[in-house]
């Protein structure tokens, strides 16, 4: 692959509805199984405060939130929302299907739902990452 092609990432709506009914069943869980009202009290708090970090990642409010992904050949080029730059000399992706990519960056990974694209399309990007292996 020659050319060098930008895409550049949102938060994913589908990522927010999975850990929203996730949260909520472990919510249902946690107040119908208990025997003890203050370890539920505990465990709700405890819960709520995970999400609201949660939240944090999905939105990509965090500074080392991945913003734009490039990919030139084998080399990943990502820009977070410090705008710091940083380089990767190879691309190893740990999983593709229609919705979902799953990348692998120095220690790092980077998940990526089909609904997290401003720009370009999930399956332009699967097709990149299977000329890059090539």
């Amino acid at each position: 692959m020659t050319e060098q092609v930008t895409f550049k990432l949102q938060a994913s709506s589908l990522y927010f509805g999975l850990s929203l009914i996730i949260h909520g069943f472990t919510f249902l869980s946690v107040w119908f199984y208990s025997f003890n009202f203050y370890a539920s009290l505990i465990f709700s708090l405890a819960l709520g405060i995970h999400f609201q970090y949660l939240n944090g990642h999905i939105f990509l409010k965090k500074t080392n939130s991945i913003r734009t992904l490039s990919l030139d050949g084998n080399t990943i080029v990502t820009i977070d929302n410090s705008g710091k730059e940083r380089k990767y000399p190879y691309v190893y992706c740990a999983y593709q299907s229609r919705f979902l990519v799953i990348i692998n960056i120095g220690e790092r990974s980077l998940v990526i739902f089909k609904d997290s694209f401003a720009s370009n399309s999930l399956s332009q990007l699967n097709r990149l990452l299977i000329n890059a292996r090539t």
